[in-house]
């Protein structure tokens, strides 16, 4: 009897979570398609691409890669069709846990995709919005498994914007993955994944979300020195206006 080989859709910015789910992925019998939205206030755009580069190479070449890997499809978030449901429904979100502004266009294009896989880790805001508006559910589905958003036990808000996503790393942390990825014997790629949103002279800056998120959930080994004391510095300082003015200019002037 013939079994239809799934094709799995996952967003992939060339960072941590989406690359370790990737790579999970590539040593299964899928046929797996990465998507990559550009959005233009997004600095870290050419490393992420080179990050998305190298590391399709390394699949692409790996003697232990099972699935079907397609090319990457980029698409410009302006092209993504404008939704006021989902627009409505993120900013009625926003007014009690403050999720990133990205996650507007990602679920008007999950909306044009369906069943779309997103890297959302175990911690931070977003566990705090699914526990405040919703719950998710288990599923194990043809050999894959992930989490998905409950409609019945979940707020209409909620659904509008994340019902489009699976979620397959949800429980995992940052480090649980690193385990997973040593286990899998692909932390060499691993290390090849970009993160920072603002970064300076080629490296990480310690100060954008991503540089904080690396940091405290254990992989400041990551980042080099500079970055490191300038996350100390921040951590120490970031509440006073004066230095929330300097960050400001720094970040005109210099683009970190």
């Amino acid at each position: 009897m013939h079994t239809e080989i799934p094709l799995i859709n996952i967003l992939w910015t060339g960072g941590w979570d989406s690359t370790y789910r990737v790579l999970h992925l590539s040593r299964m019998n899928v046929i797996l398609q990465p998507h990559y939205i550009i959005c233009d206030n997004r600095r870290s755009i050419k490393f992420e691409l080179e990050a998305i580069n190298k590391i399709t190479d390394d699949i692409l070449n790996d003697t232990r890669t099972q699935c079907v890997f397609k090319t990457t499809i980029i698409t410009h978030e302006k092209d993504i069709p404008p939704d006021e449901e989902i627009a409505n429904a993120f900013r009625s979100i926003r007014q009690s846990v403050l999720i990133g502004p990205q996650y507007d266009y990602l679920s008007r294009y999950a909306k044009t995709v369906g069943n779309l896989e997103i890297g959302i880790e175990k911690g931070g805001l977003a566990e705090d919005m699914m526990n405040k508006f919703g719950k998710l559910t288990y599923v194990e589905n043809n050999g894959l498994s992930y989490w998905e958003l409950d409609k019945s036990a979940s707020s209409a808000a909620l659904f509008k914007v994340f019902g489009y996503f699976r979620f397959p790393i949800y429980t995992l942390s940052k480090l649980n993955m690193k385990a997973e990825a040593e286990k899998l014997g692909v932390m060499d790629i691993m290390e090849k994944t970009w993160f920072c949103h603002f970064p300076h002279s080629g490296l990480p800056c310690g100060c954008c979300f991503p540089c904080k998120f690396t940091i405290e959930d254990g992989l400041d080994y990551r980042l080099p020195k500079q970055a490191l004391r300038r996350y100390s510095v921040e951590k120490k300082f970031g509440k006073l206006k004066l230095y929330q003015l300097i960050k400001r200019f720094r970040r005109k002037l210099l683009n970190y």
